[in-house]
């Protein structure tokens, strides 16, 4: 079982680029105030806690297999017993079987879902709002977090159409900065 506070030794969120000049990376900063600094200089951005999937690493990974397995081969099996004996005794114990069943039905579920997050690969993370921020670019949100030196894209979400009228001029200003820093530059032609 991994403790609550495991950290890999390198994040990899999973967020792809959405086709837009939104880079995954800001770039890399000797320190989180040297990225707000960044954030304050360029954007209009709100700081906003978010919660986002990570990849899990390969000692993750391998440490929910063995969880799931353990759950299969040790308590499915006591939990399948307790089941058979309680639909027997079904007469005299209708209480016994619903809690057998409960728990039989709690552990297989247990089971699947730790198999589901292991073959998917991904973890929830929550990410601190002193280290994230949200920044509105042609209709998205794009949120950068501070993490391994570096703002990186950890999230895209739709801007709520509710939102977007508020934010115009942030998104716009936004908009100006990435497409003129970030935006691929056309390659020279050669002189004939």
């Amino acid at each position: 079982m991994i403790k609550e506070d495991y950290r890999p030794e390198t994040i990899d969120f999973n967020v792809t680029n959405d086709g837009t000049n939104v880079p995954e990376s800001l770039g890399e900063f000797a320190s989180a105030e040297e990225a707000s600094k960044f954030i304050g200089a360029n954007f209009t951005s709100l700081n906003r806690g978010v919660t986002v999937s990570r990849h899990m690493d390969a000692f993750e990974k391998k440490t929910c297999r063995e969880d799931y397995q353990d759950v299969l081969e040790n308590l499915v099996p006591v939990y399948e017993k307790e089941l058979s004996a309680a639909e027997l005794a079904l007469s005299n114990a209708k209480a016994s079987l619903k809690n057998a069943q409960e728990a039989y039905d709690f552990t297989i579920s247990r089971a699947k879902n730790l198999a589901a997050e292991a073959k998917r690969g991904l973890k929830d993370m929550i990410l601190d709002e002193k280290y994230t921020s949200r920044i509105a670019y042609q209709g998205r949100y794009y949120f950068f977090t501070y993490i391994d030196g570096q703002l990186k894209l950890a999230l895209i979400r739709e801007i709520p159409e509710s939102e977007k009228s508020e934010i115009w001029n942030q998104m716009s200003s936004n908009e100006e900065f990435i497409d003129k820093t970030y935006a691929p530059k056309a390659d020279k032609k050669p002189k004939k």
